[in-house]
């Protein structure tokens, strides 16, 4: 689980870090932080990082969790798409962006449909192309979360920017246009069966 401590510089001036942690014990997703419990958890960095900390006027901890992998997307006629299905933490910075592909693929999908009774293997043929791209996403972000945290391969920087440079590629270089194509396919063999 990873925390994310908000710190106000000034009114329009923000400073964002994360930190690992293995339990949230507040109801709360937002909790102000203690300025110990702050210095505590940057605790052997750099000066820089200590003068930082002493500026901040007032500081917050955000509770940031791994959603658990969802087995399917639809049921009946209710198809999730976006957060509702895949809600991922902020680290790849490309949870609106899987939520717009969602819409693409069923959209897509449904156009391909004439009738309220196809719309079981449109959803099927959607969560067969969505889910395991949208599922690694969870997962890749949250990871990122751990690698900026110098957590999943430790500090050495050209590790870390290969493994950056890896998720990037993943994201951006996606052939969305080829995924269309495998859902309508997709969605031809459920009409078969």
């Amino acid at each position: 689980m990873l925390s994310a401590i908000l710190m106000h510089l000034t009114d329009d001036s923000k400073v964002v870090a994360f930190h690992s942690r293995e339990s949230w014990d507040s109801e709360q997703w937002v909790v102000p932080a203690q300025r110990e419990r702050m210095y505590k958890d940057f605790e052997g960095w750099g000066d820089s990082v200590k003068s930082i900390l002493s500026l901040m006027k007032k500081t917050d901890i955000w509770a940031l969790f791994k959603h658990p992998p969802c087995e399917f997307y639809f049921q009946s006629r209710v198809c999730l798409l976006g957060d509702a299905a895949h809600a991922s933490t902020p680290h790849m910075g490309a949870g609106a962006g899987m939520a717009i592909e969602d819409a693409y693929i069923l959209s897509n999908l449904l156009g391909e449909i004439s009738d309220a009774s196809e719309l079981d293997n449109a959803f099927r043929a959607y969560d067969l192309t969505r889910r395991p791209r949208s599922q690694q996403l969870v997962e890749w972000s949250s990871q990122q979360g751990r690698l900026y945290d110098l957590e999943l391969v430790g500090d050495d920087p050209v590790r870390v920017s290969k493994e950056l440079a890896t998720r990037t590629r993943w994201v951006w270089e996606h052939d969305l246009a080829k995924n269309v194509v495998e859902a309508k396919r997709l969605l031809r063999v459920q009409a078969r069966l």
